[in-house]
């Protein structure tokens, strides 16, 4: 079942599975992609709580706004969905440019989630441009599984070249690093041990800025971690989340 989410800033897709109320996940794709990629993660998540997969306004199939939104305001999207829903602090995942806007939203409202699981999250502060991303992402695809490519091509097509293009220059603006250091709740920081868009040092630098964090890196996984390992991703979130509420306990 697909909800619309109706938003000053356009409106956004939201897919629901699982039935539990006591742990809910909120899934947030990356730039040109939506569901699709999250296929396989969902419903390992979905056996420990409630699983809510956005597509935000512009990507798959949300109706695109008149202009591409900043990291922002589509974080501005997810902390109001959040509250619609009456979520009680979710566990906040992204992938990619997902991963900064979910940092940003917890920023945006530090009370909002209990952990960020921030999986392949950009930008490489030494790959800044968009040729050496685009770059870094020809790269990638040639080490991703067809399944994986099939997946995002899916969701690159549904969601067209024109809002990709414009969105280029939101993710690249956007200062990660900066965002991480004011962090107030946990971050878990995950990557794929061959994925040449986030390599490891990068995934260090940013566990070393925020205030609670630790990196994870599946070994032999490329930037869609999630999906080509997505039982080691849904075993090392839940055992974090575990980790961190019981130490709250």
């Amino acid at each position: 079942m697909t909800l619309e989410f109706e938003h000053a800033h356009g409106t956004a897709l939201v897919q629901r599975a699982g039935s539990s109320d006591e742990r809910h996940f909120v899934l947030v794709h990356g730039i040109g992609v939506a569901s699709h990629y999250w296929a396989r993660l969902v419903p390992l998540l979905a056996r420990s709580g409630t699983v809510h997969v956005l597509e935000l306004p512009g990507f798959g199939g949300a109706p695109q706004p008149p202009a591409a939104l900043s990291v922002p305001q589509l974080a501005g999207v997810v902390t109001a969905y959040c509250r619609f829903a009456a979520l009680d602090e979710p566990v906040l995942v992204g992938h990619s440019m997902g991963a900064q806007v979910i940092v940003e939203a917890s920023v945006q409202d530090p009370g909002l989630g209990s952990v960020v699981v921030a999986i392949a999250p950009v930008v490489d502060p030494q790959a800044p441009t968009a040729l050496r991303q685009g770059l870094r992402l020809l790269n990638d695809f040639v080490l991703e599984p067809p399944a994986s490519n099939l997946a995002v091509v899916r969701d690159y097509v549904r969601t067209g070249p024109g809002y990709f293009l414009a969105s280029v220059p939101h993710m690249l603006d956007y200062r990660m690093e900066d965002a991480a250091a004011r962090l107030a709740v946990p971050l878990l920081v995950l990557r794929g041990s061959r994925d040449p868009i986030v390599p490891l040092r990068w995934a260090q630098q940013l566990c070393q800025l925020a205030p609670q964090a630790r990196a994870v890196t599946v070994q032999g996984a490329p930037h869609a971690v999630h999906f080509t390992h997505a039982e080691e991703v849904a075993a090392e979130v839940l055992a974090h989340v575990e980790a961190v509420l019981g130490l709250r306990r």
